[in-house]
């Protein structure tokens, strides 16, 4: 049975929101979630780098006639 349980880890200390279930043994699987998210870059550099060539909707209509 897997169980997910909210908990905070501040300065060496695992902190519960909630009671443990009863357990004496188990496998843990931690993942942290930071607080602050990491600041992302920016993608607007890269804008008018890549053009659309090909009108999609008239490609698919193409490759689909080859089959009629």
């Amino acid at each position: 049975m897997y169980k997910t349980i909210e908990a905070y880890y501040d300065n060496g200390k695992i902190i519960y929101t909630e009671a443990l279930p009863p357990l004496r043994k188990a496998r843990l699987l931690i993942t942290i979630v930071e607080e602050k998210p990491h600041k992302t870059q920016t993608l607007s550099r890269y804008k008018g780098i890549l053009k659309k060539k090909v009108d999609g909707l008239e490609y698919q209509k193409k490759m689909r006639s080859e089959w009629n």
